[in-house]
């Protein structure tokens, strides 16, 4: 399951990972990162994104699709990445390490209220609207894994 949320008039996004993401959550997550570099350079700051991982890795093909759009020269986000498992850090961490021109801060967190302290000290100030935006994605996550999954 993929769930985005973002208001790039004051440059904030969630970016939230949770189990297996189909296809098209893929494709959507990459028009997200193209969308963040198309509107970073009219903003008069970097954009803070919450970045919560709780899902499955993601394949090779995909790595490499991550990789190059994390190149791109408007990439340039402080990203707080909140991981979950070991296994998901490390891998976040390998992904950086593989870009060529990282333009981005990440910083890698097991909760989501130190990401957000985090991402309003690289901001110079409280971001009230990500917080709120956060809760909200909370709460839709919650709502989608308690339904039960349909097998037909």
């Amino acid at each position: 399951m993929y769930i985005a949320r973002w208001d790039w008039q004051i440059g904030i996004a969630v970016w939230w990972f949770e189990g297996l993401l189909t296809d098209e959550e893929w494709e959507e997550t990459f028009g997200h990162r193209r969308d963040l570099c198309a509107h970073s350079p009219s903003l008069p700051y970097r954009p803070a994104v919450l970045l919560y991982l709780d899902s499955d890795r993601p394949n090779a093909i995909r790595r490499k699709q991550i990789a190059d759009l994390s190149d791109h020269p408007h990439y340039n986000p402080y990203i707080a990445c909140v991981a979950k498992t070991e296994e998901l850090r490390g891998a976040q961490v390998a992904m950086r390490w593989a870009g060529t021109h990282p333009n981005y801060e990440k910083e890698m967190f097991r909760d989501v209220d130190p990401a957000l302290d985090w991402l309003e000290e690289m901001r110079g100030t409280r971001l009230a609207p990500l917080r709120l935006m956060v809760r909200d994605v909370q709460r839709l996550a919650r709502r989608a894994t308690a339904r039960p999954q349909s097998r037909g």
